[in-house]
């Protein structure tokens, strides 16, 4: 009896500490709305965001969007609360509601494609990444963006082309040197994927990079069994004259 009657009052005083708990919540939530500035709801709505208070984060956002309907800032923070939380389509339409009022926004741009490429409309991330490009012109990573998208959307041609792009900025960007090997595969161009393996394999010991190495080397493996190539056979073709 005495037993049961311990238990008792632990639930009761659990469920008055989460009683206590939501109300020191709910006081919280409310003092952070009393904001009339709409930057310091944002920056509250980040705080909330980084502790994983994704509900709160929105109300809070919705509250700054109230107060300025084309606080772009706030539309974009939106799409990354909803893009963690895992809702993908509410994502997209926060950034779309930035993109309504400034077409030219990068972050706007960049987080609808980072959104896109995740639900895996790839044919729409390469959109808004081109986009992208053309508010920044020249810039490695949206090349490389661009390049994959194209690549996951199998067009190896234009995923080709635009790692190039990235070369052509960056030469020794050893990520796309192991990319473009794929891609010279899928296009059975194997004089230009073997001279990507082994420019991988030089810059993978230069930089250190036992991962790259250990990529490209498999790559070869691959490329010695396709062409029926003997290891003879494969230093031949990477040493000139080229056959």
């Amino acid at each position: 009896m005495k037993i049961n009657t311990k238990i008792g009052f632990l639930i009761i005083f659990i469920l008055l500490a989460g009683c206590s708990n939501n109300v020191e919540n709910q006081d919280e939530l409310e003092s952070l709305l009393q904001s009339n500035d709409p930057n310091v709801l944002l920056t509250n709505a980040k705080e909330k965001q980084r502790i994983g208070a994704y509900e709160e984060a929105i109300e809070i956002l919705n509250a700054a969007v109230k107060i300025d309907s084309k606080f772009i800032a706030a539309y974009n923070q939106m799409g990354q609360v909803f893009f963690e939380a895992d809702k993908k389509n509410e994502s997209v339409e926060a950034f779309k509601k930035a993109i309504a009022i400034d077409s030219e926004n990068l972050n706007s741009r960049l987080g609808l494609g980072k959104t896109y490429s995740m639900i895996t409309r790839n044919d729409l991330a390469v959109e808004q990444y081109l986009k992208a490009a053309e508010i920044k012109p020249n810039d490695v990573e949206i090349y490389f963006k661009i390049a994959l998208e194209y690549w996951y959307h199998q067009n190896s041609e234009k995923a080709k082309d635009y790692y190039k792009k990235v070369l052509t900025i960056y030469p020794d960007h050893i990520q796309t040197h192991l990319n473009l090997i794929s891609v010279y595969e899928n296009l059975e161009d194997w004089k230009k994927a073997i001279r990507e393996i082994e420019i991988s394999r030089k810059l993978g010991k230069e930089k250190n990079d036992s991962t790259a190495i250990s990529i490209a080397e498999r790559k070869k493996k691959f490329i010695i069994g396709r062409m029926n190539l003997t290891e003879e056979g494969y230093q031949r073709k990477t040493q000139p004259p080229f056959e």
